[in-house]
């Protein structure tokens, strides 16, 4: 299969900036899809400071008996200068928390599981706070793609919400459901015989810049495995708020912050041997790619005879 094929497990997808068009998207799914699919990054940049917060529910259930349940909530703040503050918390009592402290050269990362001490160290590379922070954001575009063959939008106009204009897209079950899109990972391939067999919500898109200030959305997804059929209930909503506003982002307390040694040679190393495989983890000052190098550990000095 060709690596453009791979779902970006080789080829790094693309991270430039999306342009929405909002009066396409009140009645294109795929133009609404690309707002909502928006990296968080992009979202900031065109609010500036704000908060956001997402609680997204998965309920599958077996001949109406319950398989898995999950509810998990989200929030990040966002301060100055790209600083942040991002919790996940979770049904099954696991968790994550990030802070990102742009003061010190180079910046400053928080990290910690739930329940347990920070652990504090720079960026591995310049982009890594960025994407740290898109991937809180992740659940709103995650429940679109699950449930978009099955969507039809009505444009309900003009909205004030967060103090700012937004145009107002009902969704609803289409009449003619499109076909869900090939799955290049076989771990992923029973998503091509979904079916969207409820449906329903509404977002409200910022007018001037596409943004999503508000997301509800609801569905019931129907699929098999390994010879089963099983019923999926997803749910997610989320909410911007505050926008201008920005929150006051403190490091943790010296004395809950463990110091992390630096994986700089181990990303070296893992860039080097999956060249080909998979897209380097380092980065240029620019963003780019940069080129996978050995770091060889100098010989010993033999002893002398």
């Amino acid at each position: 299969m060709p690596d453009r094929d791979l779902g970006g497990l080789v080829i790094s997808p693309s991270t430039g900036p999306v342009k929405i068009d909002v009066d396409r998207a009140t009645r294109d799914p795929d133009a609404l899809g690309a707002a909502l699919a928006m990296p968080h990054h992009q979202l900031s940049a065109a609010l500036g400071p704000h908060t956001i917060s997402i609680a997204m529910a998965t309920h599958v259930t077996e001949g109406g008996k319950p398989v898995t349940d999950l509810d998990d909530k989200t929030a990040i703040e966002e301060g100055d200068k790209g600083a942040f503050h991002a919790t996940y918390t979770n049904s099954d009592d696991y968790g994550r928390e990030a802070i990102f402290d742009p003061s010190p050269a180079g910046g400053m990362l928080y990290l910690r599981p739930r329940y347990q001490r920070w652990h504090g160290r720079a960026p591995e590379t310049p982009l890594e706070p960025q994407e740290l922070e898109d991937s809180f954001y992740d659940p709103v575009a995650a429940t679109w793609d699950l449930l978009a063959p099955g969507v039809e939008l009505v444009d309900r106009g003009v909205v004030q919400i967060a103090g700012r204009t937004g145009r107002k897209i009902e969704i609803k079950p289409a009449a003619r459901p499109r076909k869900p899109a090939a799955e290049p990972l076989v771990q992923r391939k029973w998503r091509e015989g979904r079916t969207i067999e409820a449906l329903t919500g509404e977002v409200v898109l910022d007018a001037d810049t596409g943004v999503p200030l508000a997301v509800k959305l609801s569905g019931t997804v129907g699929f098999s495995r390994d010879g089963r059929r099983f019923s999926m209930q997803v749910a997610v909503q989320s909410d911007v708020s505050a926008i201008g506003q920005a929150a006051q982002i403190a490091a943790p307390p010296s004395e809950d912050v463990v110091a992390t040694p630096e994986r700089l040679r181990e990303v070296d190393d893992r860039d080097f041997l999956l060249q080909g495989i998979a897209p380097p983890l380092r980065k240029t000052s620019n963003g780019t790619a940069a080129t996978p190098e050995p770091k060889l550990t100098p010989a010993a000095p033999k002893a002398p005879r």
